[in-house]
């Protein structure tokens, strides 16, 4: 098996346990990875593995967001959609501190319209993303009571 055909067997094996949404089974299974393969490897395989979840299984894709919070490729992958957020607000020409800022858990807390925008200008598995990125004060309200 060549390293393309080993991945994308990664990749589907990812996503098949990804989507029994058992986070002990997840755990499990990716401890055991650690001991066979080289973790930047595992990070990629589970990053494809939960941006193809965005795009085929948004249930599954919105359960190992909100589930899986210690899994290094899912803070990896929210990190880096908050950068892309936050590039984009700037090219609009929002101000940090004026017209949104962050929450204590790195989320952007910005109005409605502004969130809407944002989302609005961009693709449709990347407005997944963002949406769990994209705070509005309703929004924060209903996660901090």
């Amino acid at each position: 098996m060549n390293e393309l055909e080993l991945f994308h067997f990664h990749l589907e094996r990812a996503i098949y346990i990804f989507n029994f949404q058992d986070k002990q089974l997840i755990e499990t299974w990716i401890n055991q990875l650690n001991h066979s393969l080289e973790t930047d490897y595992i990070e990629a395989c589970l990053t494809a593995a939960i941006l193809e979840l965005s795009s085929t299984h948004s249930d599954t894709f919105h359960w190992i967001v909100d589930n899986l919070t210690d899994c290094k490729a899912c803070v990896q992958l929210l990190e880096a959609v908050t950068r892309f957020a936050l590039k984009k607000l700037i090219q609009h020409g929002f101000i940090p501190g004026q017209d949104f800022s962050f929450t204590a858990d790195g989320k952007i807390l910005l109005m409605e319209n502004t969130k809407n925008l944002i989302i609005q200008d961009a693709a449709p598995t990347d407005g997944l993303l963002l949406e769990k990125v994209l705070l509005t004060p309703q929004q924060n309200h209903l996660f901090v009571t």
